[in-house]
């Protein structure tokens, strides 16, 4: 019998995630596990090697992997999207939200046998929020004036505006908790977290090894005696390992895999529905994109439809160039989703100055579930426009650090977040992940008065202005929101596909 965990998120549970966010009092959720086997060494299959072990500069899902295994955060938002306390045992907003207090957990130690405190905290986001670390996390964090410590156990986060987001923010990958005592140096080659699992051994593209800690703050976990991540870059390779038992976990597994895994025997998969999105970014600082024209062209030769049936397999949902996905309470429905027009293509690059049609380079890799895909499906849907699409298809484990936000025209796919980080991290001004170069000081503005609105139906209208400037811009065309996949052996207990597309090992276990 296959073990299929599909969750839906609805407008209920979003709504009530927004409770969490607002709320007097936040304790954070169980993460509903029941008590596992102990022992067993789980094997992953991860695409993309690793770049970083330094979680401020995460990039790959390798790094984010890693330093989930190894390291903590305050708060980590769980499969259900409730918060789970973490190095914080609760926190506290002001009636204004414009500061957090945070109790933290007593009696944690990291691997390298420094005590945690506040000093660990304070250090670790202000070097976050520090323009000279250069981490992409500084633009989702950029509400935070100020990190104080009350006593070792209780730390302030203060805000430049009322933030109702905060707490969730925080269980971003960028912010695992480091020690204050270390060389930031060391960070990006060593490991020095508080998590579950201590690094043992790390052959760069080949394998990490990471082993059980035996003094983890959290009774009776982690149950695995040992995790090993294992790269293989072709999606195909990762398959194959599943199916004849040579790996148990596939993260992430493209939409094409599901249905084979269903089929095999001793294999299964997890899906998570999720504001996670597929979209092509078209680099507004380089030809022919300096041009809205043009990309408002590229936006009318864009069929969606195409897009969901070739990369999801007629899963996910149909978006509509907004990282707020249709189930989120704050999307608005009163605008239409641009509509798949040749005429209107063709007409707009001609008054862009290209009457015969433009030919582009589009670039794309396996890295992502879908990416591939979608490329294929925009290459079909743009040819009657005259648009003349050549793919250029890029190696896994050079797709993040040498093509993508360097090439004019790729195809991207991002993790799920909550509207204010999902809208930060890529269209912010200042974001270091801002990919196709949007500047706007207006839409800048917006973000932040919606992230100090404690009303969902007023913070709606808001991210209606911001849904309305982000569709006429149309730098980031997002057709679709994309389910998350992992493959599993049958006998993988406790791992499930996660909503962030995060890998929570820590609470897995092997029936065997």
């Amino acid at each position: 019998m296959k073990i299929m965990n599909k969750r839906r998120l609805s407008y209920i549970f979003v709504a009530a995630l927004m409770a969490i966010l607002v709320g007097v009092a936040c304790g954070g959720g169980d993460d509903g596990q029941s008590a596992g086997k102990q022992g067993g060494t789980l094997r992953v299959a991860i695409a993309a090697d690793n770049n970083t072990l330094d979680p401020a500069m995460t990039l790959s899902g390798a790094d984010r992997e890693f330093t989930m295994t190894t390291y903590d955060n305050l708060v980590l938002r769980q499969h259900d999207l409730s918060l789970k306390p973490m190095l914080a045992t609760s926190w506290e907003p002001s009636a204004d939200l414009t500061s957090y207090t945070f109790k933290l957990r007593e009696g944690v130690k990291f691997h390298h046998g420094k005590k945690f405190n506040a000093d660990d905290v304070v250090f670790t986001f202000k070097r976050l929020l520090d323009e000279a670390t250069g981490s992409p996390a500084r633009s989702a964090l950029s509400s935070i004036k100020d990190v104080v410590k009350i006593d070792d156990l209780t730390v302030r986060f203060d805000t430049k505006s009322p933030d109702a987001f905060l707490a969730d923010t925080l269980s971003l990958y960028q912010g695992r908790i480091l020690p204050s005592d270390i060389d930031p140096s060391r960070f990006a080659t060593e490991e020095f977290g508080t998590g579950p699992f201590i690094m043992e051994e790390y052959i760069p593209g080949e394998r990490a090894v990471f082993n059980r800690n035996p003094d983890y703050w959290e009774d009776g976990r982690p149950y695995l005696d040992k995790v090993i991540f294992y790269y293989m870059p072709e999606p195909e390779t990762r398959l194959e390992a599943l199916k004849t038992g040579s790996i148990d976990v596939i993260h992430e597994l493209p939409a094409v895999a599901v249905d084979v895994l269903s089929a095999n025997p001793g294999t299964t998969y997890s899906e998570a529905a999720s504001s996670a999105y597929l979209n092509l970014a078209l680099d507004i600082a380089q030809e022919p994109f300096t041009d809205k024209r043009v990309r408002q062209a590229f936006q009318s030769a864009l069929d969606r439809e195409a897009v969901q049936k070739a990369a999801l397999f007629g899963r996910g949902i149909i978006g509509n160039d907004t990282t707020i996905p249709p189930t989120d309470p704050h999307y608005d429905s009163s605008q239409p989703i641009p509509a798949y027009d040749i005429e209107k293509s063709k007409k707009l690059l001609a008054e862009a100055g290209y009457p015969d049609g433009i030919d582009i380079t589009l670039h794309t890799s396996t890295v992502t579930g879908g990416m591939v895909e979608m490329a294929v499906a925009f290459k079909e849907s743009a040819a009657p426009a005259g648009i003349r699409v050549e793919i250029n298809r890029a190696p896994e484990d050079a797709y993040w650090s040498k093509v993508w936000m360097t090439e004019a025209f790729t195809t991207v796919g991002w993790n799920g977040r909550n509207p204010d980080q999902a809208l930060s991290i890529v269209y912010l001004s200042d974001a270091d992940w801002n990919e196709t170069n949007f500047k706007n000081p207006e839409f800048d503005a917006l973000v932040i008065k919606a992230r100090g609105e404690t009303d969902v139906a007023a913070r709606k209208k808001i991210y209606a202005e911001t849904q309305s400037i982000l569709i006429d811009d149309a730098s980031r065309l997002i057709p679709v929101f994309r389910p998350i996949f992992i493959g599993l052996s049958d006998k993988v207990r406790g791992v499930d596909a996660h909503p962030n597309n995060w890998l929570i090992v820590s609470q897995g276990w092997l029936d065997e």
